[in-house]
């Protein structure tokens, strides 16, 4: 299986997936050190994988843990980067409870050891940037209807 990512056009086109996961009013979000901003768990959907499938190798592969019940929140149109290294990713984003074994202090993601996960209060998302920026309304949204949203970041 690959990634898909592929150069097209002069921008990167890829396929995401990513995990809302929420516990007690807080989302958990990845950062890595000197970028200053979060995002969501997941990563690139492969060649000949469907996306719930992985959703849960990502969560796998990051927390060391199953994945709870999914729930496709929405599929978003995502165009962001600065023009030398702009991209265009369609992404798949599933809500999940967070499990109880997740530690509630920050954690280092299990696949790669230069990113952290921690928990950011979901009423201080505009203070704390987590990409895509279209988070909130996810979560604000009815959890029973996919939405698709298209998301335009400078």
């Amino acid at each position: 299986m690959t990634d898909i990512r592929i150069p097209l056009g002069g921008l990167k086109f890829s396929v995401r997936v990513a995990i809302i996961c929420v516990r007690d009013g807080k989302l958990l979000a990845n950062t890595e050190s000197g970028i200053g901003f979060w995002y969501l768990p997941g990563g690139a959907l492969a060649t000949d994988e469907d996306a719930r499938s992985c959703a849960e190798r990502e969560w796998r592969e990051e927390t060391g843990t199953s994945p709870g019940e999914l729930r496709l929140l929405g599929v978003v149109e995502n165009f962001f980067g600065p023009a030398h290294r702009r991209q265009h990713e369609i992404g798949f984003y599933f809500r999940m409870d967070a499990p109880p074994e997740l530690p509630d202090e920050p954690f280092t993601v299990l696949d790669n050891a230069e990113v952290v996960c921690e928990w950011i209060p979901l009423a201080g998302l505009e203070s704390r940037p987590v990409y895509p920026l279209i988070v909130r309304e996810l979560l604000d949204g009815d959890n029973r209807t996919v939405r698709h949203i298209v998301n335009r970041e400078a």
